[in-house]
């Protein structure tokens, strides 16, 4: 392994490693500010179109909610990052780095795991439903759904758990774009485990085997609908009821298959560069550490997309998502109307002076005649 001088900064003056670029810089501001506005913004309106009658009813949107719960999580803890790098340029809050070191990568790193695998286990649901579709109903309940995210969460906790480490973990390179949290001593074994093994352990179980996994059961999924399609045809046109679970089973596949594509073309990116990275610490390679962490920090962004446009992507590929929070906006508008129209009646019976046979003009004669 290469040994290259890195240390833990003490003292930010004496500081002469790795750099965050003018490039990086703007990206954490901006390209991360745009991402918190609109997936905040978005995962909160996934959240409420999934729980809508429709779709709340099958184990898929349950699923799906509780990927949108993982992913504003996720963009929660990039906030940090957000400030230090993007606004101050700089550490912050030193006197707790360490800890803040270990909730943030350690509640990052799971919740990167359990939207991985809550997708998997979305691609699970629907290839039940189509591969048996009169035993779906017993074994993809939102019962299930609970069992299997504590399971995903005990799991995705017990692999990150040595993050929270006071011994191993801490502040590594404060206020360095993905770099600011690591091993507190580099020469220990531990940071031979960070900097090569953790990263390919990161890569199998966060999106090589999510991935694989996926591609199997969607490419199972669509050989079961082409060779049952004629027959769900037959069936479903005598039958409304069995036109719309048709239905819901198509829409549900759209959100899966859209879903699948957004997490392929955020995380594969930076898999293969913790790939190459690592590849090229256990080679014993000369290392430009700068590059790297720089553009570790370039793909982060990208994968922060991720879990920010889930809700967008949905609602241009689903009509039925679409129609659910048109419904949902509906609702909210009818609420507010109503809260208004309670909030007009109190004014004007605690405002208005009364008036004569209901006739305000005719009320200020009478006044006047009186006077």
């Amino acid at each position: 392994m290469n040994t290259t001088n890195i240390s833990v900064i003490d003292d930010p003056s004496v500081y002469t490693g790795p750099s965050n670029s003018s490039v990086v810089v703007l990206l954490y501001r901006y390209g991360l500010g745009f991402i918190f506005l609109f997936g905040f913004t978005g995962n909160l309106a996934s959240m409420a179109t999934f729980m809508q009658t429709t779709l709340r009813a099958t184990s898929t949107a349950f699923l799906f909610f509780i990927l949108a719960i993982s992913d504003t999580l996720f963009l929660l803890v990039s906030i940090f990052d957000f400030v230090e790098v993007g606004l101050t340029q700089g550490p912050i809050l030193l006197t707790s780095y360490d800890n803040l070191c270990r909730f943030r990568w350690f509640l990052k790193g799971l919740t990167q795991f359990c939207s991985a695998w809550i997708l998997v286990f979305v691609t699970i649901d629907r290839w039940l439903r189509t591969r048996f579709p009169f035993k779906a109903n017993k074994w993809c309940t939102h019962r299930n759904v609970i069992i299997v995210t504590i399971c995903i969460i005990i799991i995705g906790t017990s692999l990150h758990s040595h993050m929270l480490s006071a011994e191993f973990f801490g502040k590594f390179l404060p206020g360095i774009a993905t770099a600011a949290c690591g091993p507190i001593h580099y020469w220990i074994p531990y940071a031979y485990f960070f900097f090569v093994q953790w990263p390919l352990i990161q890569v199998f179980f966060v999106c090589l085997i999510p991935v694989t996994l996926m591609l199997l059961g969607s490419t199972d999924i669509h050989r079961t609908i082409q060779k049952t399609k004629s027959r769900i045809q037959t069936v479903a046109m005598n039958q409304p009821q069995q036109l719309r679970q048709a239905r819901l089973h198509r829409q549900m596949l759209i959100l899966m298959i859209s879903s699948i594509l957004i997490f392929f073309v955020t995380t594969l990116p930076v898999s293969i560069h913790q790939i190459i990275a690592a590849y090229a610490y256990l080679a014993n390679t000369a290392i430009d550490e700068n590059k790297i962490v720089n553009d570790t920090a370039i793909l982060t962004v990208l994968l922060s997309l991720n879990y920010a446009i889930n809700f967008y992507v949905h609602c241009l590929t689903s009509k039925l998502f679409r129609d659910e929070f048109i419904k949902f906006i509906k609702i909210i508008h009818r609420l507010s109307g109503g809260l208004t129209g309670v909030s007009t009646i109190n004014i004007n019976q605690n405002v208005l002076p009364p008036t004569v046979n209901g006739n305000a003009q005719a009320n200020i004669r009478h006044q006047q005649s009186h006077t």
